[in-house]
């Protein structure tokens, strides 16, 4: 075999190769492993590494011959010697005696001995280094896997740093995605239990976290998944760039309350991408709080058409909106108790009306522009120049000239 790191250390002088051609000349595979058996029982002496060894040879050949007694007995005597080798410190020869024999069912108690002391990277090298001298099939990686993960679970089901390097080493993307973000949701918890403005620390580790599972998300194509990730660590960042700010952990009325008071869209979309309020209903009623601030909301609708669509559902509830507010306050008396103050009470209609026609202006849709423009009232204007170009014929037609085809039927000349 080319490969030669995982078949029996010098003292054996016969490879694990070596062993199953000259195997091939005894007829009973079993007798093979009673001595085999035999050699690590009155042994006397016998290094570690040769021992292991030796009970992986004898285990493969009561493997082949379906030898269930020779099993029992060699997994009995593995027990006994198992004492000896973690008294010594000798983690290396557990890990090769566990992987090179393979019943991880029977041997259980060796994956948990390494763990409990530190050894799993040690146990993933030496399987990964049998698996490739052995061409190891993926039944048996499954396998060892589900034993390294359920060992791991019982004896040290907190360490989640070795749980990361389990998910890494066996490329599971999405466990491994998962794991980020529950430490980056750990992370953050961590800070708001003590939610110092001034320290953000665990903040920044959460942010993290958030950035690699969606890395991960994005190598298996989970769009949805990618998104959310993107979302929770953009909202950690405006947390650390706004500490003034409780961005984070807010109740759905307080996440949409803090969305409709943004002036800024580019923290609005961050809000309500987080909080799952990226809905044009929603919007409207962010849009709607603008209104009496024609320069703010024309800077904020400039940026959001470059990112979001002005949805007709949406454009169609301002408009509603709109019309409410011009008939309920229409003696000017006094302001909406939805809008903020922005003038005089007296130039509430010029700062609605300059808002509105803003929306209107970015309305490519003339049908549409119309239509809102008839909800809204007031604007005869628009709805005057929306008919006209609807009306309008183009330039480019020529004048419609008719004959008489086949069959008495007239046809269309251009």
């Amino acid at each position: 075999m080319d490969s030669q790191k995982e078949e029996g250390p010098a003292p054996l002088l016969w490879r694990f190769s070596d062993f199953l051609k000259w195997a091939e000349l005894c007829p009973s595979e079993q007798e093979i492993g009673h001595s085999l058996m035999r050699l690590v029982i009155t042994g006397q002496e016998i290094p570690h590494a040769c021992e292991v060894e030796l009970l992986i040879l004898s285990h493969h050949f009561y493997k082949l011959s379906s030898c269930l007694d020779g099993v029992d007995v060699l997994v009995a005597l593995a027990a006994t010697r198992v004492e000896a080798y973690v008294s010594e410190g000798d983690f290396s020869c557990l890990a090769r005696l566990i992987t090179g024999v393979g019943n991880f069912h029977a041997l259980n108690f060796i994956l948990g001995i390494l763990i409990e002391n530190g050894q799993l990277d040690l146990l993933l090298q030496k399987y990964s280094a049998a698996a490739d001298a052995n061409a190891g099939t993926a039944e048996a990686v499954r396998g060892f896997r589900m034993a390294v993960l359920t060992s791991l679970k019982h004896f040290n089901p907190n360490d989640l740093d070795a749980f990361a390097m389990v998910y890494n080493h066996f490329d599971m993307k999405h466990e491994t995605a998962a794991l980020l973000e529950s430490r980056a949701e750990q992370s953050s918890e961590q800070w708001f239990s003590h939610y110092d403005k001034d320290q953000n620390e665990d903040l920044l580790d959460s942010m993290r976290y958030y950035i690699e599972a969606a890395e991960v998300h994005k190598s298996i194509d989970a769009g949805n998944k990618t998104r959310r990730a993107c979302a929770q660590a953009s909202l950690v960042s405006l947390q650390i760039r706004m500490p003034d700010f409780q961005w984070l952990y807010r109740s759905e009325t307080n996440a949409r309350r803090a969305l409709v008071e943004q002036s800024r869209f580019q923290e609005a979309l961050i809000v309500a991408a987080a909080y799952g309020l990226n809905q044009p209903s929603e919007w409207a009623l962010v849009l709607w709080n603008q209104m009496l601030k024609p320069e703010v909301l024309e800077e904020f609708v400039a940026e959001f058409v470059a990112v979001l669509p002005l949805q007709p559902s949406m454009l169609v509830d301002l408009a509603r909106f709109y019309r409410a507010e011009v008939a309920a306050r229409g003696d000017q008396s006094q302001f909406s108790v939805w809008l903020t103050g922005g003038g005089l009470p007296a130039e509430w209609a010029k700062y609605l009306g300059r808002s509105f026609r803003c929306l209107l202006k970015r309305t490519r849709d003339l049908k549409l522009r119309l239509q809102l423009a008839t909800v809204a009232t007031g604007f005869g204007d628009v709805m005057d120049a929306c008919m006209k170009s609807l009306d309008r014929v183009p330039d480019n037609v020529g004048p419609l000239v008719l004959r008489k085809g086949h069959g008495g039927a007239y046809l269309p000349l251009m």
